[in-house]
Parts: structure tokens; sequence; C-alpha cells
């Protein structure tokens, strides 16, 4: 459901899981309140919190997952509470020309904007994946299958189904159906109708090996086909990797390279000395690393051969895959490198 009222409305009915009861004391004082005015749209009810403790279990919060990084919000009266890598901040109504957007008062560069399903998040300037509810499907998005090969497609309007031999099948679509690690989206009527589910799993399409963040089941007419969807990036995104292997060697457990998967298909990181940075691009049946920089801090000799190892074999990075769903593999044309994030 949209968000419309910030007092009485929730983005999503999925409550917050995997932290800890929060209990929080908030103080606004007047500069504050006053400051937030200006960034409040005319006539929006401004902010009665006083200082006070207020509990999870009186103010529940609710989850939205960043790709892979999970964050927390609730409404306080006007105000929206933000929690990222368990830091919270008090967020405040401000104009925005669609959906409804809140800014932090004392940092105009953390923000959260929802869109329907969907919400933009800025934090400290750092912007986050697209972030939505467990199981979400979307836009654009995409699920396939192999033998018999079709795909789906939906912009989150219309529906294409396309298979070979056929002429695409273009049809409004809607979501149907929301469960706790999955969605419905149902296309058509009649005889062209179809119902696509798609649900939160790790999923490696059966003929290219890419890995995808969703399973998907489409019915079609009397056939019923299984296949992966949902953005292969979202399965990189929003946490640290943590190299522990690479080729044949384990990594120093004290000063283990880390490597972060940022939106536009930006990479960045440790060497476990030196800061690393460049862009990364998955498609076809791998990935390519390219333009890889770092500074030039010197360190001891173990420190900088590993480094000179990582960066030499991240460069020739070809394949991604999984060992388990938090066991990254990055194949080079030397070996692997293994990475794990917790």
């Amino acid at each position: 459901m949209p968000l419309q009222n910030a007092r009485t409305h929730h983005l999503f009915s999925m409550k917050a899981t995997g932290t800890a009861a929060l209990k929080i004391t908030f103080t606004l004082i007047a500069g504050l309140i006053g400051q937030t005015a200006l960034a409040a749209p005319t006539g929006a009810p401004q902010p009665t919190l006083r200082v006070t403790e207020i509990s999870q279990a009186e103010h529940p919060f609710e989850t939205l997952y960043c790709a892979r990084q999970p964050v927390q919000y609730r409404f306080l009266g006007s105000a929206l509470e933000l929690v990222v890598d368990n830091e919270s901040r008090i967020l405040m109504p401000a104009i925005a020309a669609s959906g409804a957007r809140y800014v932090a008062p004392d940092d105009p560069t953390t923000e959260f904007w929802n869109k329907g399903n969907l919400t933009n998040i800025t934090w400290s300037d750092q912007a986050l994946p697209i972030c939505a509810p467990a199981g979400s499907l979307i836009p654009p998005y995409k699920a396939s299958g192999n033998e018999p090969f079709w795909s789906v497609t939906f912009d989150g309007w219309d529906a294409t189904l396309t298979q070979p031999g056929k002429a695409p099948l273009t049809q409004d679509a809607q979501i149907s159906d929301t469960r706790a690690n999955g969605q419905t989206l149902i296309a058509g009527t009649g005889a062209n109708a179809l119902t696509l589910e798609v649900e939160d799993a790790l999923c490696i399409d059966s003929m290219s090996g890419m890995p995808h963040p969703q399973h998907a089941q489409l019915k079609y007419q009397s056939n019923t086909w299984q296949g992966c969807g949902g953005d292969p990036n979202r399965l990189l995104q929003g946490v640290t990797w943590q190299v522990t292997q690479l080729g044949q060697a384990q990594t120093n457990g004290q000063t283990q390279p880390e490597i972060n998967f940022l939106p536009n298909n930006r990479i960045a990181g440790s060497t476990g000395c030196n800061r690393f940075f460049g862009e990364y691009m998955l498609g076809g049946e791998g990935m390519q690393i390219k333009g890889l920089g770092s500074t030039r801090m010197a360190c001891g000799e173990t420190l900088m051969a590993q480094e000179a190892t990582f960066l030499e074999q991240l460069q020739n990075v070809s394949g991604v895959s999984f060992d388990t769903p938090d066991t990254l593999i990055l194949s080079t044309n030397e070996g692997e490198i293994r990475a794990i994030t917790n």
C-alpha cells in the first residue's frame, strides 16, 4: 500500500525480524523542530515527540531489504525513525513531487523516499540499493527458464511473455498476492492469462550458471514451468564480503581483503592494506571487473604480497557463483577468490 499519511499508515505489513527489541530515548528540542518546519510540506503536522522512552512493542519496526542489507523503520507521530547498521536517526516529512519523502533535519543527505512498494534510502550521502520488503518483485523484473525456454519481463505495468518461435505476448499485469518471502504476478485474461510466482531463494540458471535471488514458477495455459528471477546484483550488494581464500592460499584473518559491490556497478573495498575501487559488470555467464585503482600506502611485506595477488586475481575475474547463499566464489584463470558474509 502506498504511504499516504505518516501518522496512521505503515508502508508494509511485514514485521521486523532479526533485531533485538529496541528502546531508544529521543530529545527533540525546540530549535530542531524549528529547523524541521523548513523541510516539512505546507500543512504537514509538526512533531509532538517529547523526551520519552519508546518501546518496540508499542511502535513496532518494519523491515526493508536494500539488496542484502536489512534496514528498519517505524512511524513516531509525524516523524519516521530509520535504523541502518544499528544506528538510529529521526527523519521528518519533506516536500516531494511524488511518494512520501522524509529527511533528517540535522543531515539533509539522509533521506527515505517511498514510492509505492519501493523505497530509495540515502544514508549520509551514501545511496543504498533499492529497498523493498522480503520477496518483492522489483521492476524492471525478469524471470526465465529452460527446456522449454521462456522469459517474463515486468516493467511495473505490463508483463511480456517471450517464447522461441512465437511473437512476444504483452498484457496488463499486477501483483495479486504478497507473502512473507514472495509475490504473485498475474497478467491477461482467458486463454492467454499467466501467473508468475516468485520466492526468495538462491536459484542457479541451469544453462548459464548465473545465480539469481529468486525461484520463479510460471503457469501459462496448461503448463507449469520452473525458472529463476530477479537481479543477480541483489545477491552481491548490501553487505561486505570478507575474502578468506585467494587461489589455494588462505588470507590473513586479521587483515583479510574486503569487497563491496555497490549500486551503479561500482566495486570498492580493502586489500588488507589499501583501499581499492573500480567497476564490475554481470552478463551472460559471468562477471568482469575493470578500471581498478587503489591508494598507495606502504604496508609490511606479507600484506603487500597479499595485495598484489588479490588485485591481480580480481581484475581477472570471469565468473560468479555461490557455495552457499553466504559464500561467494569469484572464478579467475588462477583459481578462485572465496569470500563470506555474516
